[in-house]
């Protein structure tokens, strides 16, 4: 046995069984390890004898080595040791004789006869059909073959006489493939063992020939790139083993099939143009594994991918003008299936500018909608020029080129390429519908028409979930989800855009053929978004996370902006604002020159400036709002991020002046949350002026107006005042109220490893005092400026914003 065989026990574990049958069948192509599988099984079985056959052996010489081999077990009776093997063909004793001597069943020896497949001479293999069928109870039989043996195997599988081990069993699985790289010295991703075992089928030869040849390439991913079958190590195996036993019509049956993947029979019979296609893939699978059927009852072929990817390319290099010809047939009959994948791909091949721009203006538009954009785009990067050779630009160069696939951060190019393939016109009815409706929905959404935007959007995701169009139905969920999130609807906002993203599934969907995609990122966004605003900070960071994770040219730079905003607010929201603050920031100065959308201007500038303003950072937070100045629509915005200063300041009257229009509702702001954070901070200006009455009412109204947005963080980030409020509030929409009282109480609390360090400790165990930051510097020997880093510092890690707060939580936490 080779020093780097993987051993693989568990494939005669039926052989091996109690009630197994007495003969066994290992029947699989050349190279897929049948030699070194009964050499590893008969290692562990001390009863076995051996036979390798070969094209030389007649009646004689197989007897011969039979015995031969069944006398070297030293358990092997006497009446064995006297057997001699027959005088001739008039030998009719001789069976019987063999039988008597071998019929003590306990325990029973097992003969390995390798290679059956090479026995040629009638005689002999009609003497091996005979010990087959009349096989005596002291003795098993184990046969290895490239192909089935003409030994009446029907009858003894209908029998439950015979044990089979086939190609599929024997392939390598990826764990396999993973542990015979590795004693090559070769360590590969789990990416990559799946590609090796796919592109080999797991075919034993194929894999040591691959494993071989990788050890000298530059990379593992480089190899694999440009592997097939017509590596010249592989080819030479494929010749000279595989190949040159088959008879010449099978040879083309085989070459002439190879350039499709799968093989329907139906589609054999189009590309051979031999009526007995599918029984000859039937009589391929049973007698020599080249092929196998796919599950289902389709009547589906796969050849070996190797042995088929060699033929492909023979194929072309040798016969292109055939292989063409072939190309266009298949191209033709999957079109005529309605199959536009496997039809574009063979048209594409097949050099026929005609056929192809034909089968494009076709099925462009419904592969867009449906998301099989890989197809599509190999089509167009192999067209020259704004369409196919020699043929006029399409509808589908359009709809790839622009928005209805690609673009997701900008509208109007997405309208307009619409409007393109409108113009342009479609034979495809269901398509036409959902592109109207779309073009109805982005109308109105440009033209800041909410409801009939999503009108327009909810006919076409009908349209699309009708019709199968399941990336046409993403974008209107995401569009919709973005309606729904400027609307302040902010469960409609997660809803949708949790469906963009899948949620909901009873078990992972398989990934979808469109991702990466921008789309899918937007709808990240705008479930980050939305779970933040319901005050579940944890979702949206993990949402963030998720997003910002992907492929980078699927997070553009706005849609990056977006998600390192929320996610640097959902981590101030979690209790480390200093963190949240410098992650906002940074995604500031990176975005810096780049134009942002109004709304998520004014979201980054409200976020930053809370966030600065928690740390005790005033000066710090006006940096985000200062291009917000300008924005025209976003005064309300402005006038909010003024009160909260003013408030900081202590300047009560001030910010209850600069929110009195949005409270009143003569200023409209761009961001529907801005009008409840308007009524937190008049209920925080009632407190302080000791109108707890008009307070309440103030609060009050901000619960009405953000239960039905199920709007949760304005009162999480409202200060200790506005938290006391609700802790006495009894009235208004309960369930709601008592939800953000939940939130507001839990709002802020400490990762379980923010830990205070023995300087914190120290400074901390001086704040109940009525100590001033100078005189805790002058105790403790440090600077004024280093006393208040450590303040800020507690304050952050127990999630406080006041020195009174500091204390109280520190002591139930049994820090002081």
């Amino acid at each position: 046995m080779p020093p780097d065989v993987v051993d693989r026990p568990e494939l005669f574990a039926g052989f091996d069984a109690p009630d197994a049958p007495g003969v066994g069948l290992v029947s699989a192509p050349a190279g897929y390890g049948k030699t070194l599988a009964l050499a590893g099984w008969a290692a562990g079985h001390a009863r076995t004898a051996w036979v390798s056959l070969d094209r030389h052996d007649d009646a004689h010489l197989l007897w011969s080595a039979i015995l031969a081999a069944l006398v070297r077990d030293p358990g092997a009776r006497a009446e064995v040791h006297d057997l001699a093997p027959p005088r001739g063909a008039d030998d009719r004793d001789f069976l019987a004789r063999f039988c008597d001597a071998l019929d003590v069943p306990d325990p029973p020896i097992t003969l390995v006869l390798d290679d059956v497949h090479e026995v040629g001479d009638a005689a002999a293999m009609g003497e091996l059909r005979s010990l087959v069928l009349y096989r005596p109870r002291g003795l098993r039989l184990l046969l290895s073959s490239r192909f089935d043996p003409p030994l009446s195997l029907p009858r003894l599988r209908l029998e439950g006489r015979l044990w089979d081990l086939r190609a599929d069993r024997l392939a390598f699985s990826p764990a396999e493939t993973a542990l015979l790289a590795e004693r090559a010295g070769l360590t590969l991703s789990a990416d990559e063992t799946r590609r090796l075992q796919q592109q080999t089928g797991g075919w034993a030869a194929g894999l040591r020939l691959a494993v071989q040849a990788m050890r000298k390439a530059e990379s593992p991913e480089a190899f694999l790139a440009a592997f097939s079958g017509d590596d010249r190590s592989v080819a030479d195996y494929l010749v000279g083993e595989v190949l040159d036993i088959l008879p010449a019509p099978i040879r083309e049956f085989l070459t002439l099939a190879s350039i499709t993947d799968p093989l329907p029979g139906a589609l054999a019979v189009e590309i051979t143009g031999r009526e007995d296609a599918v029984e000859v893939l039937e009589r391929l699978e049973r007698e020599t594994s080249l092929c196998e059927e796919l599950a289902g009852d389709q009547h589906e072929y796969r050849i070996l991918e190797l042995l088929r990817t060699y033929l492909f390319a023979e194929l072309h290099r040798r016969r292109p003008v055939l292989a063409a010809e072939l190309h266009g047939r298949a191209a033709r009959w999957w079109a005529a299936r309605d199959a536009p994948v496997a039809a574009l791909e063979h048209a594409r091949r097949g050099d026929d500018p005609a056929l192809l721009a034909e089968l494009l203006d076709r099925f462009a538009l419904r592969l867009a909608l449906t998301g099989n954009h890989a197809p599509l785009r190999r089509v167009l990067a192999s067209a020259p020029g704004e369409g196919p050779p020699g043929g006029a630009p399409t509808t589908a160069a359009t709809a790839l080129g622009t928005g209805l696939v690609l673009d997701a951060e900008d509208l109007r190019t997405l309208r307009a390429a619409v409007a393109d393939v409108l113009t342009a016109g479609s034979p495809d009815g269901p398509v036409l519908a959902v592109l109207e409706a779309l073009d109805r929905g982005l109308g109105d959404l440009l033209t800041t028409d909410l409801d009939g935007a999503r009108d327009g959007l909810e006919d076409a995701l009908g349209i699309a979930c009708r019709h199968g169009f399941d990336f046409a139905a993403v974008q209107c969920r995401t569009l919709l989800a973005y309606v729904a999130a400027v609307q302040g609807d902010h469960v409609g906002a997660r809803t949708l855009s949790g469906e963009a993203l899948g949620e909901g599934v009873a078990a992972p969907a398989p990934r979808a053929p469109w991702e990466p995609s921008a789309w899918v990122t937007l709808a990240y966004v705008l479930h980050a978004y939305a779970a933040l605003q319901q005050g579940d900070p944890e979702t949206a960071r993990s949402s963030t996370e998720t997003a910002l994770s992907r492929p980078v040219e699927t997070v553009g730079p706005t849609l990056r902006y977006a998600l390192r905003v929320v996610g640097g607010a959902a981590r101030t929201d979690e209790g480390e604002p200093a963190d949240g603050l410098a992650e906002i920031r940074r995604a500031r100065t990176e975005l810096a020159g780049h134009p942002l959308p109004a709304r998520l201007e004014a979201i980054a500038a409200l976020f930053e400036h809370r966030a600065a303003l928690r740390l005790g950072h005033p000066a710090g937070a006006t940096d985000g709002a200062s291009g917000l100045a300008g924005r025209a629509g976003a005064s309300a915005e402005v006038a909010l991020l003024t009160a909260w200063t003013e408030l900081d300041r202590d300047r009560a009257g001030s910010a209850s002046a600069r929110v009195a229009g949005i409270v009143a509702g003569t200023q409209v702001p761009l961001l529907p949350h801005v009008v409840v954070e308007a009524q937190v901070v008049q209920a925080t200006v009632d407190v302080r002026a000791g109108d707890v009455a008009a307070a309440r009412r103030c609060l009050r109204a901000a619960l009405a107006t953000a239960g039905p947005l199920d709007l949760v963080r304005p009162f999480v980030q409202a200060g200790e005042e506005v938290g006391e409020l609700l802790a006495e509030h009894q009235q208004g929409d309960e369930p709601f109220a008592a939800r953000v009282r939940a939130a507001q109480r839990t709002a802020g609390e400490p990762p379980a490893n923010a830990r205070l360090t023995d300087r914190e400790l120290a400074v901390l165990e001086l704040l109940p005092s009525l100590m001033s930051s100078d005189d805790i510097a002058a105790a403790l020997s440090v600077s004024r400026s280093t006393v208040k880093t450590h303040v800020q510092t507690i304050y952050s890690k127990l999630g406080v914003q006041s020195r009174r707060s500091a204390v109280q939580a520190a002591r139930a936490r049994g820090l002081l």
